[in-house]
């Protein structure tokens, strides 16, 4: 998660994230997405490939700047 957190602070200039229980809500661009905060009990979780190529297309975050931030798209 912390390297989705610095992916975000790069591309996604004013986003905000608010933990729930669950989950963790990425708000940008006027729009929310929801991630899973991961295995229990984790501090870092890692969250799925997936999970994230979705959040990047729901939020509208340029491609190219998350691929050269997270390992995981490329």
């Amino acid at each position: 998660m912390s390297k989705v957190v610095a992916m975000l602070e790069a591309c996604a200039d004013g986003f905000s994230i608010k933990p729930k229980e669950h989950l963790q809500w990425v708000f940008y661009n006027g729009k929310t997405s929801r991630l899973p905060k991961g295995e229990h009990g984790k501090a870092d979780p890692e969250i799925q490939k997936g999970h994230i190529k979705r959040m990047i297309r729901h939020l509208e975050i340029d491609l190219e700047c998350a691929e050269k931030h997270l390992e995981i798209l490329r």
